[in-house]
């Protein structure tokens, strides 16, 4: 009966903080996370600064995923994640490629090969050439820290939003290992397992990872015989070789490879338009209006349609990335020498219905083959100079060389202008060269005051190729050029830039720290090469359009405390960013994706997280994260009318709050917890031009946790349910093919349903 009330105590006190909005805002979270070495930020070790140092030093807005976290939740990928870290934000589209992340409110998002992320993604210390490379399963995690702000000081020119810095696990010298595996709603098999252990004693060691996960597509596929859609089936490997001549010296060799093929990713209707009155005069056959393709397989267009009619030959995404990676670490007294040697391939073949019905040929295939090949040098070195300064500093090194082929067809044949039935290749090279030369300087001006100085200066030159070609697809037909005439070009662009930032940082006590920063990030120019380029934005003859460097800068000031002997911690930034030149995308009247540049976007907001372990509960964990962000177009040449205007995809307010109770069985070994996980976002419009149409109503998701662990945690079994109430949510909505046609239809990309799954796991 005690054991019974104190499970009941801890549910009334996790719902009762449901509703209730946590503190201020963040500087820095430990995000989320309920193991005993997160008492307090002093006890946490990050690298967002490129050295060790514990989350309550650091003058930096970093929230902190740690691996237990992920092991707790039985979360893999970033989207799992995103809504437990403040300023923290994914958009999902079509395509992996064009997928972005966000902080803040700014990312990039764009189907041209040609621009790079404004958020960029480390894996121990390797810098990701294309942001897509990071959405693939988390393999042995040791913590994933997103880096808020510019961080193109230190981390370089894709970091102008930020960064999402994963470190996974490094070899031991004592044999060890755990596995678990899950299975839930949609047939969804995980299969985690790690092992590590010495080869030589005390001098060679290694670790072996890898992930499983199987699951049926959460979209219903009324096609008799066909695949349901959405579905997943990935496989991760990592291996990490530790060679340790002596207490200086260290050598990691690491190598992962990640395969990944699913039917994946088209959206659902939410609206179908009104019958198009040029299908009357398609002259291809099989050219259907959109509600009369729909009714013919019962799909009903709305909000809560969750049904997509595409055969499994038109819709594909294959994936595989693999790499090798060398870290060399020697200590030369006070002093570290880094040395990080990376070479990676990544590559993706991907196409889909665009039109999203395979019962009318519209436009039945849109498809990209990508590879990219890259190499990276680091070396750096961090540590004190003297007993009043330290300094990171180093010279970073990165090529890499992209092939794409791109097609676009759209079936659809009229007799007269724009005449459509056209069939659109573009292939493309770019090719990115770019050198940096960093530094940052901590002076310790007092016991408590430090004056934080740091640089850099990137040199980057982009050179790319493109052909686009367009031809009809009904032979005898008229066709027009949709995207615009055929174009062969070519362009380079080299680009300097000096960033750099100022922090002042003062240490109260043990318990409070605050800081100050100023911060001029950079990202550099982008050359579109989509198939959408468009040829009357060309910067020089026979050349291809180019967009400006993305510049951000940043007035940031934060708190850090920990209170009442470390049973409450909490982090708080106020922040305010100007984003020049804002590289994204945008949709025109023709229904065409265009690539363009934003004068300046400005954002204002707060952040915060706190972690609470009440004395008078033991065992109980409460946490939680605050954002709010006022982010808007502040200067636009290009469209005046949208000065003033809430960025695109933002919603204002976000918090969470997650309840975590842990107590053993009487005197047993044995544990029992109780976990509850919510989550919530106002509202927010999808569309650059606030069209209502595309309005995404606020929503709560609620996921609860229950299980046992056995003796020292060898053993468990947790039972799971993710949006416990079944909501509906939108994660994007926007005009799709048919809106060209007849301006109102629009599709929507749904969050998940109520979903379900057991795990059993054990260690050694």
């Amino acid at each position: 009966m005690k054991l019974a009330r104190k499970i009941i105590l801890a549910a009334m006190l996790t719902t009762v903080a449901l509703p209730v909005t946590p503190v201020w805002a963040q500087s820095n979270g430990e995000a989320q996370d309920g193991d005993d070495q997160s008492k307090n930020s002093n006890m946490i070790i990050v690298t967002a600064r490129k050295t060790e140092e514990s989350l309550f030093e650091t003058p930096v807005a970093v929230s902190v995923i740690s691996g237990e976290f992920l092991e707790k939740t039985g979360f893999v990928e970033i989207g799992d994640i995103v809504r437990f870290v403040p300023g923290f934000d994914l958009t999902p589209l079509n395509t992996t490629r064009a997928t972005g992340s966000k902080i803040r409110g700014i990312s990039t998002f764009s189907f041209s090969d040609g621009f790079e992320s404004s958020v960029a993604t480390v894996i121990d210390g390797v810098v990701l050439g294309r942001e897509a490379q990071g959405f693939f399963d988390f393999v042995d995690v040791e913590s994933i820290e997103v880096i808020k702000g510019p961080q193109g000081t230190l981390f370089g020119k894709n970091a102008s939003a930020g960064v999402i810095n994963i470190r996974t696990k490094a070899p031991e010298f004592d044999f060890g290992g755990k596995a678990d595996i899950s299975y839930g709603s949609f047939d969804e098999i995980k299969i985690r397992g790690t092992v590590t252990g010495p080869l030589v004693e005390d001098k060679l060691a290694a670790r072996i990872s890898g992930t499983y996960n199987k699951r049926d597509g959460f979209y219903d596929n009324p096609i008799a015989g066909e695949s349901d859609l959405n579905d997943k089936e990935q496989l991760s490997l990592r291996a990490k070789l530790l060679f340790q001549p002596n207490d200086e010296l260290k050598f990691t060799l690491a190598g992962d490879y990640v395969t990944e093929e699913n039917n994946c990713c088209l959206p659902t209707y939410r609206v179908a338009g009104a019958p198009s009155a040029a299908l009357l005069f398609a002259l291809n056959p099989g050219a259907v209006q959109l509600q009369t393709a729909l009714a013919q397989f019962g799909v009903v267009a709305g909000p809560g349609n969750r049904s997509v009619p595409v055969l499994d030959e038109n819709i594909l995404q294959e994936s595989e990335a693999y790499g090798l990676a060398l870290t060399v670490e020697q200590e030369l007294g006070d002093l570290n020498l880094t040395s990080i040697s990376a070479w990676r391939h990544w590559e993706i073949d991907e196409f889909n219905e665009a039109d999203g019905v395979s019962n009318s040929n519209v436009n039945n295939r849109n498809g990209t083959r990508s590879s990219t090949e890259q190499i990276s040098q680091e070396l750096r070195i961090d540590g004190k100079v003297s007993d009043n300064v330290s300094l990171v500093a180093g010279l970073f090194y990165f090529h890499q060389d992209l092939d794409a082929q791109g097609q676009v067809d759209i079936e659809l044949a009229l007799p007269f202008p724009p005449f459509f039935n056209v069939r659109t290749n573009a292939d493309r090279t770019v090719q990115t060269d770019s050198f940096a030369v960093f530094g940052e300087t901590t002076f310790d001006l007092t016991d408590k005051l430090s004056l934080v100085l740091g640089g850099r200066y990137t040199n980057e030159t982009l050179e790319a190729t493109y052909s686009r070609v367009a031809s009809p697809i009904l032979q005898g037909a008229p066709f027009g050029a949709f995207f615009g005439p055929d174009i062969n070009g070519m362009q380079k662009v080299t680009d300097e830039n000096l960033s750099g930032r100022v922090i002042g940082r003062y240490i109260w006590s043990d318990q409070l720290m605050t800081y100050v920063s100023w911060s001029r990030g950079y990202k550099g120019p982008g050359i579109d090469v989509a198939e959408s380029a468009n040829v009357a934005a060309i910067m020089t003859p026979g050349g291809l359009p180019v967009l400006p460097p993305e510049i951000p800068t940043l007035w940031e000031a934060g708190v850090r405390a920990n209170l009442f002997d470390d049973a409450l911690a909490v982090n708080v930034a106020l922040y305010h960013q100007d984003v020049r030149d804002v590289q994204g995308i945008a949709t025109n009247a023709n229904g065409v994706t265009l690539n363009l540049s934003i004068d300046k976007i400005r954002a204002k907001g707060i952040e915060a997280d706190f972690i609470l372990r009440p004395a008078a509960l033991p065992g109980f964990t409460l946490s939680g994260s605050f954002t709010h962000n006022d982010i808007e177009i502040n200067q636009f040449a290009e469209r005046p009318d949208l000065v003033g205007v809430r960025y695109r995809d933002n919603p204002r307010f976000f918090y969470s709050v997650v309840g975590d109770y842990r107590t053993n069985f009487g005197a047993s070994d044995f544990e029992g917890f109780l976990r509850g996980e919510w989550t919530w976002q106002s509202s927010k419009n999808t569309s650059l031009v606030r069209d209502p149409t595309t309005f995404v109503d606020s929503y709560g998701l609620l996921n609860l946790r229950v299980g046992v662990n056995g003796p020292d945690n060898k053993y468990g079994v947790t039972f799971s349910v993710e949006n416990v109430f079944d909501k509906d949510y939108e994660h994007f909505i926007f005009g799709s093919t048919f809106n060209a046609l007849d301006g109102t239809t629009r599709s929507q990309f749904l969050g998940e349903e109520r979903t379900w799954n057991v795990t059993l796991r054990t260690k050694f």
